[in-house]
């Protein structure tokens, strides 16, 4: 597609000092740090709201624009892409722009009057200056009024496709293709010793009707390549005073998500009535719900793995409660008619009423859309551990592991969000939608959700690991993350005293895998020239050594050859004309992400009944007689961050296309830098934050991220923390010093 001419440093907007706006009642004061980080002051709440969404507008514009259009089903209108248009009509089919309507008009006016400031503040920002991004000039993007049910759209597009729908089909592709005896087996904790799963005649039948009506049937839809980036994950931890030199908590993480272009998270500190917070927001939504701290009080998050995502298999037309067709427009492309049908359960995702079936949604965040968006004032209002536990009853999706502390020393865990009671069959495959034994019947009630508070150890840990026991009475999840990051935290912490920030920072750098130092075992045992490169090695993930680099690329290639082995129905996405590309998770994630459960056994054979040994003795031989078999890890791992608008011009990918360089760490490790096995060692999701809150002293808390505030490329901020983000190293929360500063008046 042709460009428009583009000029980035044009796109740079310079403020005078002192400014006139629209919507705000006080003066409103935007002071950038020497990272370029906003530090907003407001007299009131409202103003307050305002000058985030006024900052946030100034560094992140084409982002905020970018995440609406996704929300809205309305990317293809700019990039005419098969990817974008696949994804714009799925966010059509799943009604998210409907949803975040329903859901802003549901709010309470307090939240929606917090949502609406922080419109207004954007709005203002794009009447302040004629500047605009790169990617407007380039593109011929024109501006579009923004509205407070836009940040519920936001927040939603970043969650739809974040939780287990999208391994339910897995499952149910792995039933027609190999049986239920093969579904535990791809789980990412492992087995856990269950038996095969058993699928009762309903269930059997609602998943034959999707092989029967085509669904499962491979489509060639050219380059729609699934990249899988919505597998995340999360460390979070606090440490109890009784183990700081303080004597009061450190709270410290990092999330792990999608390397994107800007970061996901925008750092930034909110100062009004009340309120004296620094954290991470979502660019378009207000507050800081997943990350703070403020004078009181700090949070984290991980995601809780839990299941709030079920699939019904619809009969169409009769089951349906609505249809319409809606139009996706396609930049140099044709115009793409759209079925949206719904049902008693929710949108139809996949399949229609020209297949007979249907695939419908059912997900907490669709149902109460932007309800999370109630806890941002309390959270932030908050003065103890137990009032953040009250404000988060209110929280809806996703659900979240959250640690919590404060300044009168104490510590928490609580799981956050709607968990729909129902079905067990419900959390592993998709279920008859016409068999009323599989509806909802409400959700896990919230003094029901796993809590801890000041534990005898003086530490919590969550890193997606299981969090329940086998007799905790209801069904939380059916998988979660294998546990190795929370046991490298917990013998980082070990049962030391007197730890401090930079303890806690140097915890974010742990790159010991541990399943690749099995693998490690396992590949000294099968090969006498591969068993003396990994010779001696502790597991580490260091940019610099060629052991990890070997173990890395084995993994890769096992992956490979594992695929190549799946039944063809496995090996390709049938749901490629329905599923975002972006983060439909290819065969190969799906391998990797089992597959040192497989290897630790010599018993486990791979599915197709081959042996183990054999297999793996393939992939070392491929490896080793590679020319480059003794390079480092770095020389083929390196943080890739992804721009929407890659690949479309040489010279905007000139601007838009950073790189980190060699980087150590990898998928398992603390310092998660995930490498897509069986795709590619390079890391194209991990951590796109690294925090540590100090509750004694704020002075000596510190953030970083990927890239930088800015989303310009021709700001000095674009990308000026990646490099010390990439070795760990933190910046001052509270950074006195001062690169620009602008006063909104009324």
């Amino acid at each position: 597609m042709a460009l428009n001419p583009f000029d980035a440093d044009a796109a740079l907007p310079r403020l005078p000092a002192s400014l006139t706006v629209d919507g705000i009642e006080r003066a409103v004061r935007i002071r950038r740090d020497g990272h370029g980080i906003p530090h907003v002051e407001a007299s009131t709440v409202a103003d307050l709201f305002f000058g985030q969404g006024f900052a946030t507008a100034q560094d992140r514009l084409w982002h905020l624009e970018w995440d609406r259009r996704k929300a809205l089903g309305r990317t293809a209108e700019l990039i005419g892409s098969a990817a974008n248009t696949v994804t714009d009509a799925f966010h059509r089919r799943a009604r998210l722009g409907e949803r975040a309507r329903a859901g802003y008009d549901a709010l309470d006016d307090g939240t929606r009057g917090i949502l609406d400031a922080h419109a207004a503040g954007i709005e203002a920002f794009t009447r302040t200056t004629a500047a605009r991004p790169v990617e407007f000039q380039a593109l011929g993007c024109p501006d579009e009024p923004w509205e407070g049910w836009h940040a519920v759209a936001i927040f939603l597009v970043r969650h739809v496709t974040f939780a287990t729908w999208q391994t339910k089909l897995w499952n149910a592709r792995v039933l027609a293709a190999l049986g239920p005896d093969a579904v535990p087996c791809f789980r990412t904790e492992g087995s856990r010793g269950d038996a095969a799963v058993i699928v009762p005649p309903g269930v059997r039948a609602a998943v034959g009707a999707l092989v029967d009506a085509g669904l499962f049937a491979a489509a060639d839809l050219g380059g729609l390549e699934a990249l899988g980036l919505q597998q995340s994950g999360s460390n979070a931890w606090a440490v109890h005073g009784s183990r700081t030199a303080s004597g009061l908590p450190l709270v410290a993480g990092d999330p792990h998500r999608p390397f994107e272009v800007p970061n996901v998270y925008y750092q930034i500190h909110l100062v009004g009535p009340g309120i004296d917070a620094a954290g991470f927001s979502f660019p378009g939504v207000p507050g800081v719900p997943h990350f703070a701290h403020t004078t009181h009080t700090a949070w984290a998050v991980t995601n809780a793995m839990a299941d709030y995502q079920d699939l019904f298999v619809e009969r169409l037309p009769d089951a349906t409660t609505d249809r319409r067709v809606e139009t996706v427009r396609v930049r140099d492309g044709d115009d793409v008619e759209v079925e949206c049908v719904t049902t008693r359960h929710g949108p139809v995702v996949l399949g229609g009423t020209a297949h007979g079936v249907g695939v419908a949604l059912a997900s907490t965040g669709l149902v109460e859309a932007g309800g999370s968006l109630r806890t941002v004032l309390p959270m932030l209002c908050a003065r103890t551990a137990a009032e953040l536990d009250e404000a988060l009853a209110h929280w809806v999706e996703p659900a979240n592991n959250v640690v919590l502390a404060d300044t009168d020393g104490h510590v928490a865990y609580r799981t956050a969000g709607r968990v729909p009671l129902r079905h067990p069959l419900n959390a592993v495959l998709p279920v008859p939608g016409d068999d009323e034994a599989h509806d909802w019947s409400g959700h896990i009630p919230d003094d029901a959700l796993p809590r801890a508070a000041d534990p005898a150890v003086g530490a919590i840990v969550t890193a997606n690991q299981r969090v329940t026991t086998r007799d905790y009475p209801y069904l939380l999840n059916d998988d979660a993350a294998a546990p190795n990051r929370a046991e490298r935290i917990w013998a980082r912490l070990g049962d030391r005293a007197g730890l401090t920030v930079e303890d806690q920072a140097a915890i974010h750098t742990d790159a010991v895998a541990l399943p690749a130092l099995a693998l490690a075992a396992r590949i000294a045992a099968v090969d006498e020239t591969a068993a003396r490169r990994v010779a001696g090695w502790d597991g580490t993930m260091a940019a610099d050594s060629a052991a990890a680099a070997f173990v890395g690329r084995v993994r890769h290639e096992l992956c490979r050859l594992v695929v190549e082995r799946l039944p063809p129905a496995l090996r390709t996405n049938p749901f490629a004309r329905w599923e975002p590309p972006a983060t439909a998770l290819p065969p190969e994630m799906r391998v990797a992400n089992s597959i040192g459960h497989w290897v630790a056994d010599d018993d486990t054979t791979v599915l197709g009944g081959e042996a183990w040994v054999p297999l793996l003795a393939a992939a070392v031989r491929a490896v080793g007689e590679t020319p480059t078999a003794d390079e480092p890890w770095g020389a083929v791992h390196e943080a890739t961050p992804l721009h929407p608008a890659r690949g479309l011009d040489p010279a905007l990918d000139a601007l838009v296309r950073p790189t980190s360089g060699p980087i150590a760490g990898g998928s398992d490790c603390v310092m998660a830098m995930n490498q897509m096995g069986g795709l590619t060692t390079n890391a194209l999701s991990g951590s796109t934050t690294r925090y540590v809150w100090d509750l004694a002293d704020r002075s000596r808390s510190g953030w970083v991220v990927p890239l930088g505030a800015s989303g310009h490329p021709a700001s000095p901020h674009f990308r000026d923390q990646t490099a010390d983000w990439a070795v760990g190293r933190l910046h001052p929360v509270l950074d006195a010093s001062t690169t620009s500063e602008v006063e909104l008046r009324p």
